[in-house]
């Protein structure tokens, strides 16, 4: 878990930790059912000779909403991959530094955002489901787009505790 988060108000420090604790609930038992899914499709494949129909949609379909729910996590815990171009001197250049990468962040989940919100609506206007089991794929889309605004959400009231 992440430290506990420098907040605005007191109000994101305590319902943070609960959807944090949330998130990583809905992350452990998606990734506990694309393991079992894996397994289950691997004795069915090589002992019994017959795969279940549709296992690698639904681990596609589990694995983007893996992602999705485990990057506001990682967002409000400062978690990300960094490369460091800049050795900042000084305090102040970390912070200047800290502030452009946090707004880059928020512009940046916020239009992958609106864009997975508008073509999921898209994809539900036609209809689109997956090949085999005929899931419909706007619910993936409307999770992927929850999880990126959740991120912009995590940035703008989540502080960085180590600036």
């Amino acid at each position: 878990m992440a430290l506990p988060p420098d907040t605005r108000d007191g109000r994101t420090q305590r319902v943070w930790p609960a959807v944090q604790k949330g998130l990583g609930l809905l992350c452990a038992l998606l990734l506990v059912a694309m393991m079992c899914l894996t397994g289950a499709d691997v004795i069915a494949r090589y002992v019994f000779n017959a795969p279940i129909r549709g296992a690698f949609e639904l681990t596609e379909i589990l694995l983007a909403c893996l992602v999705f729910t485990a990057l506001p996590i990682t967002t409000g815990a400062r978690e990300h991959i960094e490369v460091e171009l800049f050795d900042p001197k000084s305090r102040a250049r970390r912070r200047l530094l800290g502030a452009i990468a946090t707004l880059s962040g928020i512009a940046v989940f916020g239009l992958l955002a609106v864009e997975i919100f508008a073509y999921a609506g898209r994809m539900a206007k036609y209809g689109q489901v997956t090949n085999s089991l005929q899931i419909p794929l706007a619910y993936v889309g409307y999770i992927a787009a929850f999880g990126s605004a959740l991120c912009v959400a995590v940035l703008v009231l989540v502080r960085n505790p180590r600036s």
